[in-house]
């Protein structure tokens, strides 16, 4: 956490999960015996479609994590214009392959897919994003209808605040987006976490904000809109804890944040700069196969360098660009008591988030014990 009273270990819980993680695999793999038990390593599929540096830099980052924990991590790289029926016919393949314990589709896929569809066609039990309909509508249901995974970036979140010791309980949260991924799955999340309020923001109010973000900085701005934006900003600018999670580039000013409140910044958005010197090549491609099943891996070559303070990131054809969040940083910082790094804090414990649910995947399919590992993880279906 970043801020003048950031929390003590925030830094460090993404590395303290994904080391048990790797411990808890490492013990197993080695001393499982032959016949019964955890016999191989957990295995991770991911789907990408199109060249989004968002993605591809999401998708490094998540096949680094599996290496270093000890998942086997195969890779689908579609161009952007892949037909529907290509991509539905490598996750049926995926869905039956008994050696992939852990399924995702990198969103967002360009728009002439049906994402839902896509979605859909996951087995649920294999589904470690958690977005499959079946683990969401269980998600959003109170009670013993517990879902097979959680969605990443929301169970990322909550594991963050709780290792933080940010007390949830009794508090007053704001979510800025309400999407399927994050926005939705988080309020969930919090309500039964014990939040005594949850706001959620709906997109349509916060493409309101973000419009008249842009206006005010070339023009005063109208009298109704006005008043628009402080009734719309009235929750958040109230709340202890503030989840920023909609996709624009620095919106959430420090006029939103009360003094002391936590910020979790869970944007992820690329902003393109131009290229030099000084780059270190960091990634390479590969083929590999799983289970029967073909998946060509290409790991779409990463270049990184160092810009004064900032970590810049170059992809061959699409140019040098920078990844910043949701929240200005800079004046946000000198207002919240802790608020999370982009890069860095939530993005790594969604990561996180992904190997603990592909662990708990693997376990699905043997008859050892859960994970030994402390993510808050739901129940797993027999």
């Amino acid at each position: 956490m970043d801020g003048p009273s950031a929390t003590p270990g925030w830094p460090s819980t993404r590395n303290a999960l994904e080391n048990e993680i790797a411990c808890q695999i490492a013990r197993l793999v080695g001393a499982a015996p032959r016949g019964r038990g955890l016999m191989q390593h957990p295995a991770l599929a991911a789907v990408v479609i199109g060249d989004r540096p968002d993605s591809l830099l999401f998708v490094r980052r998540k096949g680094e994590a599996c290496k270093e924990a000890g998942i086997r991590f195969y890779l689908e790289h579609f161009p952007g214009n892949v037909a529907q029926e290509k991509v539905l016919h490598v996750l049926r393949r995926l869905n039956t392959d008994i050696n992939v314990h852990g399924i995702l589709l990198q969103l967002p896929v360009p728009p002439h897919l049906n994402e839902s569809r896509l979605l859909e066609c996951i087995n649920p039990r294999k589904d470690v994003d958690g977005l499959h309909p079946y683990n969401v509508g269980r998600l959003a249901m109170r009670g013993i209808w517990r879902p097979a995974f959680m969605p990443c970036a929301p169970l990322g979140c909550m594991e963050l605040l709780r290792r933080g010791q940010i007390r949830v309980r009794e508090s007053s949260v704001a979510i800025i987006g309400d999407s399927n991924v994050v926005g939705m799955p988080m309020s969930w999340l919090l309500r039964d976490a014990g939040a005594s309020s949850v706001t959620l923001l709906h997109s349509r109010g916060v493409n309101f904000l973000k419009r008249l973000s842009v206006e005010e900085r070339g023009a005063s701005v109208c009298a109704e809109d006005a008043t628009t934006r402080e009734r719309l900003l009235k929750p958040v600018r109230g709340a202890d804890i503030i989840i920023a999670a909609f996709g624009c580039v620095e919106v959430v000013r420090g006029d939103w944040v009360k003094p002391g409140a936590t910020v979790v910044d869970i944007g992820i958005n690329t902003v393109s700069m131009q290229s030099d010197g000084g780059t270190d090549r960091i990634g390479e491609a590969r083929n590999v196969s799983v289970g029967g099943v073909s998946l060509k891996s290409e790991l779409t070559e990463l270049l990184e360098k160092r810009n004064g303070h900032e970590l810049v990131h170059c992809l061959p054809g699409l140019g040098s660009f920078r990844v910043v969040g949701d929240v200005a940083a800079e004046e946000v910082s000198h207002i919240a008591g802790a608020m999370t790094s982009v890069p860095g804090g939530a993005g790594p414990m969604t990561i996180a988030a992904l190997l603990s649910n592909t662990l708990s995947g693997c376990f699905q399919r043997s008859d050892l014990r859960k994970p030994a590992h402390k993510m808050n993880t739901p129940s797993c279906f027999n």
